[in-house]
């Protein structure tokens, strides 16, 4: 009976481990990771940020942490998983429970509440007390690649699971638009890792995406450390006065 328990905990482990591997990691990194710098050309250098390239031993360490990450995610998820398979989720399988308005809904709502979460969290990791305990070793990529979307110490990494816990337990959500937007989170993720700005200047200042974060602002987070804490948007960033965009700053 033991064994039998065992034996679905870690298939189920496994499986779980998988599908965030290829969804959450190589399929959103690997993208960008292609278009910038296995297929490095003049167009793309000319979106480079920063003058400092990345090095071998970089993507290596993003790679090894993250992957490090995806096996403690792996293990939350799975603790998760029972959660919601004996009901104590607010994750619904009936697409006729709600209007199908409330699918879209759902999804930006998951986007605002994350941009806020993330916001008010990881400007936490950065006060004097935690850095070195929760986020120093992101910061090691001053030059990221898409490989450091997961690249975290093993504390940091309850803090970044801690949203999608709150996130099943208490936001009504088809599993699929769950999927989606783990996808579609780790796909943002990527691209503000990938060291290029590929959103032209006139895209960035017209006024449906102001308040949304360019490349060049996470990067400069990466580079500059105490601004630019949002993810998805910067309108927590510029309330709180911790917005640097690339003029601002004259980079």
């Amino acid at each position: 009976m033991i064994n039998a328990v065992m034996t679905r905990y870690l298939t189920e482990y496994a499986a779980i481990f998988g599908l965030l591997l290829i969804v959450a990691y190589v399929i959103p990194a690997g993208i960008f990771y292609w278009l910038f710098f296995v297929r490095r050309n003049e167009s793309t250098e000319a979106m480079r940020i920063q003058e400092r390239r990345h090095t071998a031993a970089d993507v290596r360490r993003e790679i090894t942490d993250s992957l490090i990450s995806l096996l403690l995610f792996s293990f939350y998820s799975l603790l998760l998983y029972q959660a919601v398979k004996n009901g104590h989720s607010a994750l619904y399988s009936n697409v006729k429970r709600y209007p199908l308005w409330w699918i879209p809904v759902s999804f930006g709502l998951a986007m605002f509440l994350h941009d806020t979460y993330f916001y008010a969290s990881h400007r936490l990791m950065h006060s004097r007390a935690l850095f070195r305990l929760l986020h120093s070793r992101h910061h090691k990529s001053i030059t990221p690649t898409p490989w450091a979307i997961l690249s975290f110490q093993p504390l940091e990494t309850i803090f970044q699971f801690g949203f999608f816990a709150l996130l099943v337990l208490f936001v009504p959500m088809h599993p699929a638009v769950l999927l989606a937007y783990v996808f579609y989170d780790e796909l943002v993720n990527a691209a503000g890792h990938s060291g290029h700005e590929f959103i032209p200047d006139k895209m960035q200042s017209h006024w449906l995406l102001r308040y949304s974060n360019a490349v060049t602002h996470h990067d400069l987070h990466h580079s500059k450390f105490h601004c630019n804490y949002g993810h998805y948007f910067n309108f927590w960033d510029r309330l709180m006065g911790t917005f640097v965009d690339r003029e601002r700053d004259g980079a």
